[in-house]
């Protein structure tokens, strides 16, 4: 994500420091009075429990749909199938054996999508519309960053830890990611190392304040006891270019760009990076989540 207000100058200083060009200050403000953050601090389990309901309903949908289908609940929101017309969905569909109808059915999602969704729902459900507005409004002022959501939960009072399984392999993962992706045209690499280094030295990961570094770190294969207590959090991973919100351990992700095809485009694993079959899938190793007021480490 590239500020539109960066100029090229500054574009190419970050770059000659191996930085991430999306390493500057975020857009706007947001704020939240004192009442506010009391009354969420005290709506906080509500908020949790129906969050966690719209992720465990949207994976529900989606599996079912699929097993009854061959086909997604839920299409990426930037793939292939996305682009198409309607007229085009339908007719994509009929070219696959299934019913063009079926196309009234299948919803959208993506990463920060499903977040937003069902966390602006546990919201509403406690009649916190105005304060969901402005998460809302500062999320998607940030070219909708999962990072930016996590920066203004923390303004609420929610937490934010920074997690990484295994310190000592940094190096190692930033040089994998360079040697696929030299130019980082993908914007996925996740500065590994600059990162720990700043979390540790400063207390901050790309324009976040980091609370807690101890907590989620050095894990190995081995899911905190804590995080398993979680109903809902926020995480992120690689600087805000993935986006993953979970419940009790798990991590539930919808894909942007996987087809209608892919059983996959919405799917839960442990959250457990470096275990075969966790998660955030996708050789994510890094990043930061926010946990709610009440639900400490």
């Amino acid at each position: 994500m590239i500020k539109t207000k960066t100029s090229a100058r500054l574009m190419a200083f970050f770059s000659s420091l191996g930085l991430a060009v999306s390493a500057l200050a975020f857009e706007g403000e947001v704020s939240f009075s004192a009442d506010e953050i009391a009354t969420h601090a005290r709506q906080t389990d509500k908020i949790l429990a129906d969050a966690a309901d719209c992720l465990k309903e949207d994976l529900d949908y989606h599996q079912d749909f699929f097993r009854r289908y061959g086909v997604a609940g839920f299409y990426g929101d930037r793939s292939a199938y996305a682009k198409l017309s309607s007229s085009g969905r339908r007719a994509h569909l009929r070219s696959l054996g299934k019913s063009p109808e079926l196309a009234e059915r299948i919803y959208p999602t993506s990463c920060v999508g499903l977040t937003l969704k069902c966390l602006g729902r546990g919201f509403r459900s406690v009649g916190a519309e105005k304060t969901w507005a402005k998460i809302e409004a500062y999320t998607r002022a940030n070219a909708v960053d999962g990072t930016a959501m996590q920066a203004a939960l923390q303004k609420l009072g929610w937490k934010i830890y920074y997690w990484n399984p295994d310190v000592s392999r940094n190096e190692a993962w930033d040089g994998k990611e360079k040697a696929a992706d030299p130019a980082n045209k993908l914007r996925f690499w996740g500065y590994h190392a600059y990162r720990w280094s700043t979390v540790k030295n400063k207390k901050t990961y790309y324009e976040n304040r980091v609370d807690d570094a101890q907590a989620l770190v050095n894990f190995g294969e081995a899911t905190p006891r804590a995080f398993r207590e979680i109903p809902f959090y926020v995480g992120t991973a690689h600087t805000g270019y993935h986006v993953f919100p979970g419940s009790f351990g798990q991590v539930i992700e919808g894909h942007s760009t996987r087809a209608i095809t892919d059983p996959q485009t919405l799917e839960s694993s442990e959250f457990n990076p470096l275990k075969n079959g966790g998660g955030p899938r996708g050789s994510y190793y890094s990043g930061l989540i926010a946990i709610p007021p009440g639900q400490d480490l």
